[in-house]
């Protein structure tokens, strides 16, 4: 376990944080994936949504954003049935108006990925922490992204959750400085 952590001996988690948390990712699909997940997280702890990663992939296509959004109310019902997530229609069917967020801003932007990566001039920031004190939970940037994102139909994807995913996804580097997976020391 370490700080970095956010103190949690999970194994589930502490294999996320070591592997996943804060690497830069740049894969549209996977980052789609992403923030679908932290939008289900609102008012949950993450580690409840992580260890339900495998039944959301399973509920929702493997994330895939074509299949997702022509999804019906009917195709949502049979996901409030489903085994192993989170059953909040109004959350389930954010990742719908999701799915059709992200194909509209990759046929206008492209790509999902260059995008969310604009935002940062495409190099992660360092929020250079030195200790879990110094960890903030929104900034002016995720409150202007979750602004923009509203605009694409992405709900439940308010500042703070906009900032934990920008953690998450790597385009801010939030680890420790003296962590060994902190993305500058690979």
């Amino acid at each position: 376990m370490t700080d970095c952590a956010f103190g949690t001996t999970d194994p589930v988690y502490i294999e996320y944080h070591d592997k996943e948390w804060g690497q830069p990712l740049h894969d549209s699909r996977k980052l789609f994936e992403l923030m679908a997940l932290e939008s289900q997280h609102a008012g949950l702890s993450w580690l409840t949504i992580l260890k339900k990663r495998p039944a959301y992939r399973e509920a929702f296509y493997n994330f895939d954003p074509e299949k997702i959004a022509s999804m019906t109310n009917a195709d949502i019902d049979k996901v409030m049935e489903f085994p192993g997530i989170v059953h909040y229609r109004k959350k389930l069917e954010a990742i719908v108006s999701q799915a059709k967020g992200y194909l509209e801003i990759e046929k206008k932007h492209g790509s999902f990925s260059k995008f969310l990566w604009s935002y940062v001039n495409d190099q992660p920031i360092d929020l250079k922490y030195k200790t879990p004190a110094d960890r903030i939970t929104v900034d002016e940037r995720a409150k202007q992204m979750s602004k923009d994102f509203k605009k694409y139909g992405f709900k439940f994807m308010g500042p703070v959750t906009m900032f934990s995913f920008l953690e998450a996804a790597g385009l801010y580097d939030a680890h420790l400085e003296d962590c060994p997976f902190k993305p500058s020391k690979h």
